[in-house]
């Protein structure tokens, strides 16, 4: 297998050889294989055991070969089961992998991210005089894990998988590789579950105020459950709606077009079906960052053809969508608006009465309270109370700090097509995130917040420039464009 590190398309960098498509074709079969597995088998340790020793192994075989690895692993994150009892994401578990045999590389990442997760690590210390027990290893074996999925995943094991891409000069890859590998897996599981799973709990969904049950469903796709509630799954398909959007209003080629367009339609209904107001208006607020920065690198006439198309497509459908459908969205709207629900405001009103009292941290939990305990629907509450204040500012400082950073990105002329698609899904993502975050938890769902975090990375990476000065980086992309574009699979 390592021949192809041998025969690069073209110079490239030192730390990132251009290979022929054929390796990116058989990560993407290797990728979509774990997760027909997954789906097949279900939870059971054969399987977990497979995984560990295939990410460990293709990890070992591939860490000088950039891109098919990043591609398997971007795949993998749509792995709807989470491994071994404490849960570790399958797409984390590579990074943590890789960054044990490359622990030289942590010097790579931006430097900024380094005093933030001194903070997020420094919350778990300060925190432990409250969740540490008599089972002193229990409890610190399964506070380290969620610290390995909810802190070390997007703060330092997800950067680790794809800092390698800034010195990427293939836009046209990396685009492939937002598509195929991190969009199309996961939208294609949802609507399978949705299309073909079985509802698991149709009694407890039921029970919900007014019969509002299409909120609250989970679905079984062969032996995995797809949770469909509304809090959990619409960060999902915010993130996906504004990342496919990206890509399907951008001048890239029509058959990326095309399939992202497929992909927004899909995961906009999905949306529609959840009637998730606070993961709809995030999506709208990130379509609305995308179309702002377009206007400052595109004609203005093909952003406004372009949102005219977008627009056509959400209204078409929600026209076509059944009546039953729209019905629970009247009710939805009537609840948040016409009677203007208030429940998030008490929730966060107890979660700040939490972190007041306790500023050092409580350890991870998404709920609070002494006696009934109710969640704070509020990520940045939930890193506050969990991790105190160190915690709470970690995260805060993550997700404005990215959100600052895509923005300056525009500052830059994007003259490359594919590179301001993949720059503009990081925008709009991210910016989904920072309002989403604000009403609900990414946190709950494992899958859901590491693909997440993947779509950031991957976009801030490919956003980049190189480490090579301008001019060096620049000779070395004229070459690899000289060389063609050769073969480039999905």
């Amino acid at each position: 297998m390592n021949e192809h590190a041998k025969k690069p398309r073209a110079a490239g960098t030192p730390d990132f050889q251009e290979v022929r498509g054929k390796w990116s074709l058989i990560a993407f079969l290797l990728g979509m294989a774990v997760i027909a597995a997954a789906i097949v088998l279900g939870r059971c340790y054969p399987l977990y055991i497979a995984v560990v020793l295939f990410s460990a192994l293709m990890t070992l075989l591939w860490q000088k070969a950039p891109r098919p690895w990043i591609s398997l692993v971007s795949i993998l994150a749509a792995t709807p089961i989470a491994l071994l009892r404490q849960q570790f994401s399958c797409n984390v578990l590579c990074g943590f992998w890789f960054t044990l045999i490359n622990l030289r590389y942590l010097a790579r990442l931006p430097r900024w991210i380094y005093p933030l997760t001194g903070l997020a690590l420094l919350g778990l210390v300060t925190s432990s005089i409250n969740w540490l027990d008599d089972n002193a290893i229990g409890s610190a074996m399964r506070q380290g894990a969620l610290l390995l999925n909810f802190v070390l995943a997007p703060f330092l094991l997800l950067p680790m998988i794809y800092f390698r891409l800034e010195q990427s000069c293939d836009s046209r890859a990396n685009l492939q590789g937002l598509l195929f590998c991190l969009i199309v897996p996961s939208t294609l599981i949802l609507v399978a579950a949705k299309l073909f799973g079985t509802v698991t709990n149709a009694w407890e969904a039921s029970m919900h105020i007014q019969s509002i049950a299409e909120g609250f469903l989970r679905y079984r796709l062969g032996r995995v459950v797809v949770n469909f509630l509304r809090t959990e799954v619409g960060f999902i398909l915010a993130a996906l709606i504004c990342a496919s959007a990206a890509v399907a209003v951008s001048q890239v080629g029509t058959r990326y077009r095309l399939l992202a367009g497929a992909c927004l339609a899909s995961n906009a209904f999905l949306l529609l079906v959840t009637a998730s107001f606070g993961s709809g208006l995030a999506s709208f607020c990130g379509l609305a960052a995308i179309f702002h920065t377009q206007f400052r690198t595109v004609r203005g006439i093909k952003v406004l053809a372009s949102f005219a198309a977008l627009s056509c497509l959400l209204v078409l459908t929600y026209a076509l969508s059944p009546p039953s459908m729209k019905g629970y969205l009247e009710k939805r709207y009537e609840h948040h608006v016409t009677n203007a629900d208030t429940d998030r405001l008490a929730l966060w009103g107890r979660g700040v009465d939490s972190f007041l009292e306790h500023p050092e941290g409580v350890g991870w939990t998404l709920s609070v309270g002494e006696g009934e305990k109710t969640y704070m629907h509020n990520d940045y509450l939930v890193y506050a109370v969990s991790y105190g204040i160190t915690g709470g500012l970690a995260y805060l400082s993550l997700v404005f700090g990215l959100l600052i950073s895509f923005f300056q990105v525009r500052q830059r002329a994007v003259a490359d097509p594919c590179a301001l698609a993949v720059q503009l899904a990081g925008l709009g993502v991210i910016v989904a995130v920072a309002v989403n975050s604000m009403t609900d938890h990414m946190t709950e769902n494992r899958w859901y917040f590491t693909l997440i975090w993947s779509l950031v990375w991957y976009s801030y990476f490919c956003s980049r420039p190189g480490k090579p000065g301008p001019a060096r980086r620049g000779v070395r992309c004229a070459a690899l464009l000289a060389d063609g574009p050769g073969p480039h699979p999905p």
